[in-house]
């Protein structure tokens, strides 16, 4: 052949074997595969590592340009931010050189407190302040709202029972970091911390003056004349200490202008006067008030809770004590192995008891002994199933019961311990009470005018408005005297909020999660580009192996050529293997089809450009170098290329003959090969009308009469109509499919509509397969 065939061989033999010339016997119709369904998910997965590796190259191409783009974009849009962080130190407690206030308070307020500076940290009049010093901080001033970047980015942290507060800040340039984190803390110092100190200024100077005031106003009202103390009862500057058994002299209160004393003075023992005359009453008040509000109001209310909670501990474990037993428990009892046993025992006593009583008299002795068992066994399952039971329920209930035990244990230890300091208090109480009834009556006078409304600083009333005034004052100076004193002690204190650690050096602390973000943002490239492959061939659904066809239709597959179409003129090896793979063909056709009185093949496909030419051509060339008379019919009439494999001209052919134009025999043309063929002609719409019915019929009949077997190359099955009516007036069908461009849900299409033709005999033909295929 001068064609680009594969299947000529010089020394093939010519003979005709007499099994070609039997008379054909009826052609029984070949049963239909039963088509297997995919392999499930380890099938798809097989499916995917086979798409895998048929695109690796353009996975690694592709997935190499995409991964490197989003890797790029990943380190570009996630850089290693420098952090920078400072530390202030917050006093659990204020700390006073006065040592004022209540400072377990304070420590139960701590974690109010810490909270309330972080909030203070990230306020908006702190961070305006701050941004204010940091106007040629580039971070900052290139964001279009300035306190609402520094709110988000800034992060205040602390650990619970810790005095340190963390101020930290990340960013790309470690100058602008650092700049950032001082101005938010400097920030805070100016406007929080010494913002209260100028407060504490400010009260202590309006208290200076309030207490120069007041100085000013009792120097004038208390100036008199020498020889005036009878009238009014103050000792002018320079008097002389009272001689023995005289009134005692004027009571002096932290530099305030001397008082008068009484005109009544208690008749107390001069010992008992001088020791009591150094205590102020002012302390000996508040102490009385103090205890009073401990036995009025915190010590009932506590011992109240305590006997509450005492008493719910107790109500809990009782509550505990009568609950019904578990459910659980009662199964588990029930099923035991002994009490089993015991359910059998009682129901063979039972049973026994009953015959007996049924046989005889119910007051037989032996009957009643019988009962007697029946019921001590009866009971002793009770008396089993109450034991194990009350061994499960003690095994669930002991851990709840020690809780509610040591609960209870605890308020009535909480109880005692409140009532004895009750006691305590009351007998404290009692004890103060009577030292403030002792003290000298120019104390008491004193206590009167600080407290006016206070039971306990009661004695001898003075008469006269102006004594009362003067009194009065002389208290009221007197505490201003002492809260400028321990104002000015508070504002020489240290701060409670004071700068540990300004901004630290930033460092690098996010390095590696950029690197792990560039490669996973690479390696997402190439599983985006895997993904989409697999995607797109799992739509495609395109044959990419052996085992896709023996599942993509009823047909099975009967043929395995190694070799494309267009390899066989260029690669001898391949050519070599392609010829061996179609005498295959042509031995299973022989024998399983020919054999049993087919005598008309034809060659399609589901699409075109799928082999069917070249098969066709390969397997009529085989058959007729194995000694079968063989025509091949080009019957592509659209798209004819057998001419091209023989070699020969496209003259006179199939469409002539369906039109009239030319007889089926001489128009035959004979091959050196000793194939015998038949060109499709020139198409025309003429001869498309012409391939139906008893035309085609005459046309098939008269060219399969001197040939033993005639092999149709048709056009694509579901492409065009006259493939049809062909295949369904020929006893075999060669459906072709070639790797990588078969699709599997068109080559089912194909298998079915020739299975629905029942067509007696029918198979696949895989084009393009590896050797290992090639070999089944």
């Amino acid at each position: 052949m001068n064609g680009p065939t594969f299947a000529t061989r010089a020394d093939a033999p010519h003979a005709h074997p007499a099994a070609h010339h039997a008379p054909r016997a009826a052609t029984p119709r070949q049963a239909a595969k039963p088509s297997v369904p995919p392999g499930g998910d380890a099938a798809a997965g097989l499916r995917a590592l086979t798409y895998l590796r048929l695109h690796w190259l353009l996975i690694l191409f592709c997935g190499t340009l995409v991964g490197g783009g989003l890797g790029y974009g990943a380190w570009s849009l996630l850089p290693s931010k420098y952090e920078s962080t400072a530390i202030l130190h917050v006093s659990s407690a204020p700390v006073s050189i006065a040592s004022q206030g209540n400072k377990e308070q304070a420590r139960t307020d701590f974690v109010t407190f810490v909270k309330t500076q972080a909030a203070l940290l990230k306020s908006e009049f702190v961070l305006n302040a701050a941004l204010r010093t940091m106007r040629d901080v580039g971070t900052v001033r290139d964001q279009k709202d300035p306190i609402k970047y520094l709110d988000e980015e800034v992060t205040v942290n602390w650990k619970d029972g810790s005095e340190v507060i963390y101020i930290s800040f990340k960013g790309h340039e470690p100058n602008d970091v650092k700049a950032v984190v001082d101005s938010v803390q400097a920030a805070f110092v100016a406007e929080v911390v010494q913002k209260e100190l100028d407060e504490k200024r400010q009260f202590h100077a309006k208290v200076e003056l309030q207490m120069q005031e007041m100085q000013k106003r009792l120097e004038a009202k208390n100036s008199r004349p020498p020889g005036s103390r009878a009238a009014s009862g103050v000792v002018p500057a320079g008097a002389t200490t009272p001689a023995p058994g005289s009134p005692p002299a004027p009571l002096v209160v932290d530099g305030a202008v001397p008082l008068a004393p009484p005109a009544v003075v208690l008749a107390a023992p001069e010992s008992i006067e001088n020791k009591l005359g150094k205590l102020d009453p002012r302390y000996v008040i508040q102490d009385v008030v103090q205890l009073r509000q401990e036995v009025e109001r915190r010590l009932p209310l506590a011992v109240r809770e305590a006997e509450r909670k005492a008493q719910a501990a107790a109500a809990k474990l009782d509550a505990l004590k009568k609950a019904p037993a578990d459910p659980a428990a009662v199964q588990a009892v029930e099923a035991a192995p002994d009490v089993l046993a015991q359910v059998k025992r009682v129901s063979f006593v039972r049973k026994r008891y009953e015959v007996m009583a049924h046989a005889g008299s119910e007051n037989a002795p032996g009957v009643l002994s019988l009962k007697a068992d029946w019921e001590a066994e009866e009971k002793a399952l009770d008396a089993l199933k109450r034991e194990k039971l009350l061994t499960f329920e003690n095994l669930r209930r002991s851990d709840e019961a020690r809780k509610l035990v040591a609960e209870g244990a605890d308020a009535v230890e909480t109880l005692r311990r409140l009532k004895e300091q009750e006691a305590m208090t009351r007998s404290q109480l009692d004890r103060a009470e009577r030292l403030l009834r002792d003290i000298p009556d120019p104390q008491l006078r004193l206590a009167a005018a600080l407290n006016p409304d206070d039971p306990f600083a009661g004695g001898p009333q003075y008469s006269g408005p102006a004594q009362t005034q003067v009194s009065t004052e002389d208290g009221i100076y007197s505490a201003l005297v002492r809260q400028h004193t321990l104002t000015k002690m508070d504002i020489q204190s240290p701060p409670r909020v004071h700068v540990l650690q300004k901004a630290s050096q930033p460092v690098q602390k996010d390095g590696k999660k950029q690197v792990i973000a560039t490669v996973a943002a690479c390696l997402f490239g190439y599983a985006l580009i895997a993904v989409g492959v697999v995607g797109f061939e799992t739509l495609s659904r395109r044959v990419s192996s052996l085992a896709d066809l023996k599942t993509a239709g009823p047909a099975p597959v009967v043929g395995v050529i190694p070799c494309l179409p267009g390899e066989a003129g260029r690669d001898p090896a391949k050519r070599a293997a392609a010829n061996e793979s179609i005498d295959k063909l042509r031995s299973y056709v022989a024998q399983t089809w020919l054999a049993r009185g087919a005598a008309t093949v034809a060659v399609t496909s589901a699409t075109g450009d799928e082999g069917k030419s070249f098969t066709a051509f390969g397997l009529a060339s085989s058959l007729a170098q194995s000694g079968y008379r063989t025509l091949v019919v080009d019957f592509d009439l659209r798209d004819p290329v057998l001419h091209d494999y023989a070699g020969v001209a496209n003259e006179a052919g199939v469409c002539e003959v369906l039109r009239g134009e030319a007889d089926a025999r001489r128009s035959v043309q004979f091959l050196p090969s000793g194939l015998h063929l038949l060109p499709a002609g020139k198409w025309s719409d003429e001869a498309r009308k012409a391939a139906v019915g008893g035309r085609l019929d005459a046309v098939l009949t008269r060219l399969k009469e001197p040939y033993d077997c005639v092999v149709i190359h048709g056009h694509a099955l579901l492409t065009a109509a006259e493939s049809v009516e062909v295949a369904r007036r020929c006893e075999a069908v060669l459906v072709c499919a070639r790797y990588r461009e078969t699709r599997t849900p068109l080559l089912r299409k194909a298998t079915d509509r020739v299975a629905a033709m029942e067509i007696p005999y029918s198979g696949v033909v895989y084009v393009g397969a590896t050797e290992s295929e090639a070999l089944c």
